[in-house]
C-alpha cells in the first residue's frame, strides 16, 4: 500500500514512480509466494488486489475526515485514468513475476536425484 500511495502522491516522473511501485509489487508478489507450496500465481495477484483494496479503503477514509474538518483526501484516480490504469497494470505484472520467481526458485526437486 505503501508504494501505491508513493505512486499516486508523489510529483516525480510517471517513469521513477512505476519503478518504485514495480519493484515493491515485485517483492510482495515473490514473499505471497513463498508463502505458499502452490498456487504461487494467485497468491501473488491476491497481494496486488489486497494492495490496491487497502488504497481504496485510505481514500474513502480519508474522504470522511475530510467531511469532518480534515485536510483534503487524495483522488482515487491521481494523475488522471490512463496513468493510473498504466500504474496498476504494472503493479500487477511485477506481483506475477514475482510470484513466478518464487515459484521457479522453489520447486521440489526430483526424486532420485543426487
Amino acid at each position: 500500500m505503501g508504494a501505491i500511495g508513493l505512486m499516486t502522491g508523489s510529483r516525480a516522473e510517471l517513469a521513477s514512480r512505476l519503478v518504485i511501485t514495480c519493484a515493491a509489487f515485485a517483492v510482495g508478489g515473490f514473499l505471497a509466494g513463498v508463502r505458499t507450496i502452490d498456487r504461487r500465481a494467485a497468491h501473488a495477484v491476491a497481494s496486488w488486489g489486497v494492495g490496491h483494496a487497502l488504497w481504496v479503503v485510505f481514500v474513502l477514509l480519508a474522504a470522511i475526515a475530510d467531511g469532518l474538518g480534515g485536510p483534503n483526501p487524495p483522488s482515487l484516480v491521481p494523475h488522471g485514468a490512463t496513468d493510473t490504469f498504466i500504474a496498476v497494470a504494472a503493479a500487477l505484472a511485477a506481483a506475477l513475476t514475482g510470484g513466478w520467481v518464487a515459484n521457479s526458485w522453489l520447486r521440489p526437486g526430483r526424486q532420485g536425484r543426487r
